[in-house]
């Protein structure tokens, strides 16, 4: 079953945004620094931006511009970013499926390298780092 996307930490500092264009509805964002902004493109790289929102301080803070984030509100839970061949560092899981490292978690994707880890946390930043 799809739910909205979440992208975990094994995005951190890669960001290869193939998911930006797979996306139908430009819900994936990065932080720009310089303008104290999230943006979507409407293709990854093209510099055209599509959508922009103000970003919460206090949870943009953790990881900065070294991530990708999803629009919750935006998503419509398609699944095509979190497609097995999209991610190449599978950093990208549907809600409802998002591991929490216990015996009972949801698997993790197979090029995830954080197998093991609590990806719980990006639930809630992902709702959380968009302030408007």
């Amino acid at each position: 079953m799809a739910g909205v996307a979440i992208i975990t930490e094994a995005c951190i500092g890669v960001k290869d945004r193939a998911c930006v264009d797979v996306c139908p509805v430009q819900c994936i964002y990065e932080f720009d620094v310089a303008g104290n902004v999230l943006v979507s493109e409407q293709q990854a790289g093209s510099g055209v931006v599509e959508n922009s929102h103000e970003a919460n301080p206090e949870s943009i803070a953790v990881f900065s511009d070294t991530l990708l984030y999803v629009n919750a509100d935006e998503c419509t839970s398609c699944a095509a970013c979190y497609a097995p061949d999209v991610c190449p560092v599978g950093a990208i899981y549907s809600e409802d499926q998002v591991p929490d490292g216990g015996p009972t978690s949801p698997k993790y994707n197979a090029s995830d390298p954080n197998v093991g880890h609590d990806h719980r946390f990006f639930v809630q930043l992902t709702r959380d780092v968009f302030a408007d």
